[in-house]
């Protein structure tokens, strides 16, 4: 069945229409979760989320992506892989069974629990999983999304963010989560290190929570930068020896070694 959603999707003219007709579908059946065979993992799903439904009916999600960061890590020999906004753990699953170690932070309580399935079912044992946001600060925050469903978007409220002004404050959606700093979690040197950062415009404060990581180690990072925001964080990493490499669309490669 899935097959033939996937290969209908591929199909121009019914691009638009599968995932409308999959989202009735969901509904008539009171239901939302799925386990599929992706890449020789299982994966489960919650297609009420775009990014989860993309997988669903790609059967792909980053592909780039994650293409140049498996061939790097095999490469290069990487012990330890990072994913910070791990969401329900693509990154992760695709991922860690390279390295000695991956460690996996996701902070919105549904999504965690669907990252924490997911290792339980594909029974991963080299993964230590988080229920944190990461930033430079530790304390209790608020983070939004303007879609209660769409939970692969969640960001840190901040008033001046110029993508909260695009919505009404009672029209979106808000969860209390706590937030970390990632220098006082994780204390490695000497490590060859891949991170990915993807935190919806609050990538500056990751890294500003990571400084010492960041130092004390060789780290490649694919950091996912929104266009007001690629100024300061080039800054910032071109302070502490990092050198852009190259970019696939918002993802960007920076290297200290």
């Amino acid at each position: 069945m899935r097959k033939l959603i996937i290969n209908l999707y591929k199909i121009k003219i019914l691009k638009r229409l599968v995932p409308s007709v999959l989202k009735i579908f969901l509904k008539i059946m009171n239901k939302s979760d799925i386990i599929i065979n992706h890449n020789n993992l299982l994966l489960k799903l919650n297609l009420k989320n775009p990014i989860d439904r993309e997988i669903y009916l790609r059967d792909a999600y980053e592909n780039q992506q994650i293409k140049y960061l498996r061939e790097l890590i095999i490469k290069e020999e990487v012990e330890i892989f990072i994913d910070i906004g791990s969401h329900m753990g693509f990154y992760t699953l695709n991922l860690s069974q390279l390295v000695k170690s991956a460690y996996s932070f996701e902070p919105i309580i549904e999504n965690f629990n669907q990252l924490k399935e997911n290792m339980k079912i594909n029974n991963f044992k080299n993964v230590k999983i988080y229920n944190l946001a990461l930033s430079n600060i530790k304390k209790k925050i608020i983070m939004w999304v303007p879609n209660k469903d769409k939970t692969g978007g969640f960001s840190i409220y901040n008033k001046q963010d110029e993508e909260l002004k695009k919505y009404a404050n009672n029209s979106i959606y808000k969860k209390k989560v706590s937030c970390d700093i990632l220098d006082e979690i994780l204390i490695f040197k000497k490590k060859k290190i891949v991170i990915k950062i993807d935190v919806e415009r609050h990538e500056k404060n990751v890294i500003e929570g990571a400084i010492n990581l960041l130092k004390k180690n060789n780290v490649l990072l694919q950091v996912e930068i929104f266009k007001s925001r690629k100024k300061d964080v080039f800054k910032i990493l071109k302070k502490i020896g990092y050198k852009f490499i190259k970019n696939v669309n918002k993802d960007h490669y920076f290297k200290n070694y």
